[in-house]
């Protein structure tokens, strides 16, 4: 049995993307590599944080030590589980920076009948192979030149490697959702290119309006309506299934 570690497991409503409202159990993966200037959770990226805090649903917050055992993740999953839960959503940090211990926990969560939902930013197209195959939704950040989530000379390997992510997460069948953040005065020639690159893949395409950090509000980095109407419209000369979605959990005061 492995362990891990882990910044925290709790129940709420998807807050992104298609499934925003539905029911999850969210494990969050300590630990990523990239520096995102968005970044609303950048608690989770140190890669071995002493403590997991577990939100029961009596509203009363256990900690746990880390590193973690599969067994228990798994007991808190159990623990937590409600009649409306549409998954367990693996997110981050990054969880493919853990990946062996991601797996053994989807791959007992499966076991169990419960359906599994990734977040990943797509770092490692090899982690996220070794794990696939016990995931039946996968949602896949691509990362724009202006997020800063990597050095300029390190930028082409990782969006390979995303690009590499969405195509063995189509492959093995799973449902697979892009999500791009973009911020004010996003190049219309970047998001074109992305879209060329996904034509003719089944895949749900969200475009999500950055929410800017408390530390960020100040700065003008929101797309306008009308630059997302644009960034819709060139999607759509490629793609079928193109969503507008904000961080609906920020309007709801959730986590």
């Amino acid at each position: 049995m492995k362990k891990g570690y882990v910044t925290e497991i709790f129940s709420s409503f998807q807050g992104e993307g298609p499934y925003a409202g539905r029911r999850q159990i969210f494990a969050r993966f300590a630990g990523c590599p990239l520096s995102c200037f968005y970044c609303d959770t950048s608690y989770a990226r140190d890669p071995r944080q002493k403590l997991c805090n577990v939100l029961f649903l009596d509203k009363k917050t256990r900690i746990k030590r880390n590193p973690i055992s599969t067994n228990a993740v798994i007991d808190c999953i159990k623990e937590l589980l409600t009649p409306d839960v549409h998954s367990i959503c693996y997110t981050g940090g990054e969880p493919l920076s853990s990946a062996a211990f991601v797996k053994e926990i989807a791959a007992e969560a499966k076991s169990r009948h419960l359906k599994n939902f990734i977040e990943t930013s797509g770092i490692s197209a090899r982690a996220f192979a070794s794990l696939a195959d016990y995931f039946d939704f996968a949602s896949i950040d691509i990362k724009l030149r202006n997020h800063g989530a990597v050095e300029e000379k390190d930028y082409d390997r990782l969006y390979e490697n995303e690009l590499e992510c969405i195509r063995s997460s189509i492959d093995r069948g799973i449902e697979t959702i892009v999500k791009v953040v973009v911020v004010k005065n996003t190049p219309v020639e970047e998001i074109e290119g992305i879209c060329e690159d996904l034509a003719g893949l089944d895949v749900k395409f969200v475009l999500q309006p950055v929410t800017a950090p408390s530390y960020l509000q100040s700065a003008n980095v929101v797309p306008s309506i009308k630059e997302l109407f644009e960034l819709s419209e060139t999607a759509g000369l490629y793609l079928h299934h193109i969503m507008v979605i904000p961080q609906v959990h920020k309007f709801m005061h959730i986590c």
